[in-house]
This record gives C-alpha cells, sequence and structure tokens, in this order.
C-alpha cells in the first residue's frame, strides 16, 4: 500500500511540467527572474549612474590620449632614466678622457674634497627597515596570541 501511494505521488510529480525541484515552481522562478532583471536595469540606466559612467569613460580616455602624446611607457621609462641616472655630457669625443687642451676655471682656488666619514646613510636607511620589521612582527605575533575572555550572561 505504501508502495502505491508512493507510485502514484511520483507519477502525479513527474506529469507536472511547471513543478520544479529546488525553486518550487518554473512560473514564479521566471517571474523573480523578470523582476531582478527589471530592478537591474532600473538601476544601470539610471541618470546619475549613467553621467558617472560617461564622466569617468572621457577621464580615461584623456589620460589616455595624453599618455600617448608624451610618447608612451617608453618616454616615461627614459624620463625616470634621466631622473635618477644622470649621464655625463658628451663633448663631441667618444672617448671618457677630456682632451688636454679643454678646461673650465671659475677662478675659484681648487680645495681637494675630503673624504666623508661615519656611518653610510644606507645603513641607517637598511637598519630602520629591519627594525619597523621587527617591531611589525612582535606586533602580529602578539595579536594572534591574545586570548578574548568570554563573559557569560
Amino acid at each position: 500500500m505504501i508502495i502505491g501511494e508512493t507510485e502514484s505521488i511520483i507519477s502525479r510529480h513527474l506529469q507536472d511540467e511547471d513543478y520544479d525541484d529546488f525553486f518550487g515552481n518554473k512560473q514564479k522562478r521566471q517571474a523573480r527572474r523578470a523582476k531582478r532583471k527589471a530592478k537591474r536595469a532600473a538601476r544601470r540606466s539610471a541618470p546619475k549612474r549613467v553621467a558617472r559612467r560617461a564622466k569617468r569613460k572621457q577621464f580615461f580616455s584623456d589620460i589616455g590620449k595624453v599618455y600617448n602624446d608624451i610618447g608612451g611607457a617608453t618616454a616615461i621609462g627614459s624620463a625616470i632614466d634621466s631622473l635618477t641616472r644622470p649621464k655625463r655630457p658628451d663633448y663631441g669625443t667618444s672617448t671618457t678622457e677630456t682632451p688636454s687642451d679643454f678646461s673650465i676655471d671659475l677662478g675659484a682656488p681648487e680645495i681637494p674634497e675630503e673624504d666623508k666619514k661615519g656611518i653610510p646613510t644606507v645603513v641607517y636607511i637598511l637598519g630602520g627597515v629591519v627594525v619597523v620589521g621587527v617591531i611589525g612582527l612582535a606586533v602580529m605575533s602578539n595579536s594572534k596570541n591574545k586570548q578574548y575572555q568570554q563573559y557569560g550572561q
């Protein structure tokens, strides 16, 4: 008897094409899907959003135009290189030595440069990075090891 009832329930279930196992009803699901699409379309076509999108698109196209006008990545890289690695002036000779008849003199007496004494700046920078790193690791490990007390209510 139980088998017969189960079989009739299953046969009715399979005959009904509008029934969906997961969502319950295909027509309701399609209605929900249509509502979501309508809401999404309304949000996307809002005047403020359209204006923001147009403004953003214009901004990035202007940036792209300026980027291409200045020469692209090659020009930017060469500008950075010229700032970070200044080149010695070339006086028309292919050798690195200046000719013997060439001299620039402003009339000031020559004072030999003194060698700088003390600790180089690079050592200070590296030491600061190490100290900040150690402090950061200590703080992180301390926050991991904290035990939170739970209070009974």
